[in-house]
């Protein structure tokens, strides 16, 4: 058993999500770094329930039907059920001399000192009458572009401290998308890489509140009738464009979840944001996420769950491993308008269908 501790404490759990191709974010903690691991081993919940240490792996599943706690240990088996325990011994030991030559994690809290959130050096777009090309390509004009106040970020940067030290992040050639709350203020911020060669595709201000506490657009869905509810930005400045190709369909709203998912906290969340807006007059919403099988089922249990608010829920079917911002407007109108009205029965015949 000593080898086998050793084995592991030459395992480094992000290499380790890394090798097997397991999503996660890594994320700060009151106990140093942690690793939001999307789907549960256990439980194989996929909403990002998964909390794990970096440094030591020890953590926790938190959806209310799971509950499993964690050792580094007990993680990576729970990836490998079907190893006898002999195999998964000779798995570790080859993990391990795998990652053998990665420098220890020193353990340390993650402390951010935030102050005003001020966007990176940027000028506003269009830029004296043109646009990107990078946004034309792909369908945003000048218009939508001024529309959700995006900018572009030649050699901008975003200051910031984090554990007493001065930083900065780069936000060379990027577009700057705003995030606003419902009531307008700006909370947060992406930088979208445009020359396809950044190790990131998106960045964010460090230290500030997660995107996914924030519906997109959201402060342009007061007092409607009609929610639209995507996924990503693109695919909401995408079927903003097409919501205003015909008349018939501009009573809607449209706002992102930045994934798929929606956030349940204790009323500071995208939950609290959508009863907000039932609040104002919502009575309905339809999901536009993309056409993949579990982006159908993710969809449909989010609107499950929205149900129970009281407001009526739909899922939309784009074709098959499409977004919205992949399709032309003509077919993202026909599937809002043959969108399926969500009710436990309608939702299980919906699955069925799916597989």
């Amino acid at each position: 058993m000593s080898a086998v501790q050793e084995w592991l404490d030459a395992i480094d759990m992000e290499a380790f999500l890394d090798w097997e191709g397991i999503d996660y974010k890594l994320t700060p903690g009151r106990s140093g770094e942690q690793l939001n691991v999307k789907e549960c081993p256990v439980c194989g919940g996929s909403k990002w329930k998964v909390y794990l240490n970096a440094e030591t792996g020890a953590g926790n599943c938190f959806s209310g039907s799971c509950e499993a706690k964690f050792s580094k240990y007990s993680f990576i088996q729970a990836i490998y059920p079907q190893l006898s325990k002999r195999e998964f011994f000779d798995m570790l030991k080859k993990l391990a001399q795998s990652m053998g030559w990665r420098v220890k994690r020193i353990a340390r809290d993650v402390i951010f000192e935030t102050s005003d959130l001020i966007l990176p050096e940027s000028v506003e777009l269009p830029y004296q009458g043109k646009n990107l090309r990078y946004l034309t390509q792909r369908g945003i004009d000048g218009e939508t572009a001024q529309y959700f106040y995006l900018r572009y970020s030649k050699n901008g940067i975003f200051r910031y401290r984090q554990n007493g030290f001065d930083r900065i992040q780069s936000y060379a050639e990027r577009v700057i998308i705003p995030v606003l709350d419902l009531d307008g203020n700006l909370v947060s911020f992406q930088g979208r890489d445009i020359t396809g060669t950044a190790e990131k595709k998106y960045l964010f201000p460090p230290g500030f509140a997660s995107t996914g506490r924030y519906l997109y657009n959201g402060h342009n869905a007061r007092r409607v009738k009609r929610l639209i509810v995507c996924e990503g930005v693109f695919d909401v400045m995408a079927t903003q464009v097409a919501l205003n190709s015909d008349p018939a369909f501009r009573d809607r709203a449209v706002v992102g979840t930045f994934g798929k998912h929606l956030s349940i906290g204790q009323g500071d969340d995208q939950f609290g944001a959508l009863l907000q807006l039932k609040r104002e007059g919502l009575e309905e919403i339809t999901f536009l996420w993309d056409g993949e099988i579990q982006a159908l089922k993710d969809a449909t249990a989010a609107a499950l769950e929205v149900r129970k608010l009281g407001l009526t829920t739909k899922v939309a079917r784009l074709p098959a491993d499409k977004d919205p911002n992949e399709v032309d407007s003509y077919t993202l109108l026909q599937t809002i308008d043959q969108a399926i009205v969500m009710t436990p029965k309608s939702a299980t015949l919906f699955l069925l269908s799916v597989r």
